[in-house]
């Protein structure tokens, strides 16, 4: 084994393995991106990815991408990491299909170690059948279709006489739809549900009782051992979060405009950290216009940078380490990716043409222009794709939901609304727009 390289094994939620190497001095950051580089993962949508690892006492942790992964981890050799999808957006905001192919692999992953519970059985159904069509395809009355049905429900449900019929009857509506278009709308029903991008930590209250700890796109919750809610604080009252040692501590506003503490015992300070890190990154990507100077720039120091600054008198780097790896919101991260395909297929575009005007004598040349139109299609759909209305999916984007300023959806659509599909903001104006974008350009 090379002593100047690190040697990783990360996990996929399909419990498929992934070997990497990196640099001795690299940090998370090379990491994740190889990996998302063997899985055809591009642009920004990276953002949305981190990688995983248990502690010493049993604890998850992200791996802090902006650190040295051998200041993070310790032990021989090789260092083994979980591939996880770190912030769960909205299935429309998934502009690839390699990216919601591991959204879907979490998903089903989570959906077997119930931390994604599914209440309304017809709706279970309709999860567990477009599942089965992505897997297996189209429906077959066979035996060996209904031992796909129980291996495909284990761990999620119990194997019923009507539920697998009702399974079958559901999967038969599903036949002719091609696998990524079933990936996609499991993420849609899954999207539905109130567990979805969820994060949990295990986590005692100030009587020593067990509970555990929710944090998510809309806010923090927490519920008692059997995963029954019983308080819910959204981020507009969050006043902050803090940390000290094996405790986080969140600060909130109570309905008098006065401010609370929710205090939560952690089983580690890494367990306390993490919690600390999960709030204020999740507030951070999911309701923030841009990353807060204070929340990118904060570090903290080891004992060996705190002894270097006692003995040496002066301002030092050694032992520094960014307390947070987020460095984009979702609408930054969402806008990077269309901005990046857009001028990709520009690219590609100015290539085929190139190709075309000076390979017209040899046919390996011109297959080579086949093969640059082919990318193009395939790029150009994609652009198309981010004109369409996401909540029909079918006509064209043609207003701005004011106050927020999104453009995301048709005027049909619209006028149905009450909020905004992106942040959920009450909608009190409707803003027709004329975009000169590729759907139309196409039709015409």
């Amino acid at each position: 084994m090379s002593t100047t390289k690190l040697w990783c094994l990360v996990s996929q939620p399909n419990s498929v393995v992934l070997e990497v190497e990196v640099d001795l001095r690299a940090n998370g950051q090379e990491c994740l991106e190889k990996v998302c580089e063997k899985l055809g993962i591009d642009y920004s949508e990276k953002d949305y990815f981190g990688l995983q690892y248990r502690g010493n006492k049993g604890e998850n942790l992200w791996l802090n991408m902006r650190n040295r992964i051998d200041r993070q981890l310790s032990g021989p050799q090789p260092f083994r990491f979980q591939l996880r999808v770190k912030f769960f957006v909205q299935p429309h905001m998934l502009l690839q299909e390699k990216t919601r192919h591991q959204f879907y692999l979490q998903i089903c992953m989570e959906l077997k170690e119930k931390k994604l519970l599914v209440s309304d059985e017809d709706h279970l159904v309709r999860i567990m059948a477009l599942m089965a069509q992505a897997e297996h395809g189209n429906q077959a009355n066979t035996e060996q279709q209904i031992l796909s049905y129980q291996n495909l429900i284990q761990g999620i449900v119990s194997s019923s006489d009507d539920f697998l019929t009702n399974l079958a009857y559901e999967h038969a509506n599903y036949r002719g739809m091609c696998r990524i278009s079933a990936e996609y709308k499991v993420i849609q029903e899954v999207s539905a549900l109130p567990g979805y991008g969820m994060e949990y930590h295990e986590a005692k209250n100030e009587a020593n009782e067990d509970l555990v700890v929710g944090v998510g796109p809309e806010g923090v919750v927490i519920y008692d051992s059997n995963m029954t809610e019983f308080s819910r604080f959204p981020y507009p009252i969050v006043q902050k979060a803090v940390h000290n040692g094996k405790k986080c501590l969140l600060c909130v506003f109570n309905e008098d405009g006065e401010t609370t503490h929710e205090e939560f015992k952690m089983v580690s300070c890494k367990a306390a950290v993490a919690l600390y890190r999960s709030i204020t990154e999740m507030h951070s990507f999911f309701r923030c216009d841009t990353i807060n100077s204070e929340v990118f720039s904060q570090v903290s120091q080891d004992l060996k940078g705190v002894l270097a600054s006692i003995f040496l008198k002066e301002n030092n780097s050694v032992g520094m380490n960014y307390v947070f790896d987020v460095q984009h919101t979702f609408r930054e991260v969402y806008d990077s990716t269309k901005r990046k395909i857009f001028m990709s297929q520009q690219s590609l575009d100015d290539q085929g043409q190139g190709h075309s005007e000076s390979e017209m004598d040899t046919t390996y040349e011109n297959q080579d222009v086949s093969s640059s139109f082919e990318m193009y299609k395939n790029q150009l759909q994609k652009i198309q794709e981010g004109f369409v209305c996401r909540v029909c999916m079918d006509k064209e984007i043609s207003t701005t939901l004011c106050p927020c300023g999104h453009m995301v959806c048709c005027s049909e659509c619209a006028d149905r609304l009450d909020e905004c599909p992106v942040c959920r903001t009450a909608i009190n104006k409707i803003q027709p727009v004329f975009l000169p974008t590729p759907v139309m350009a196409a039709n015409g």
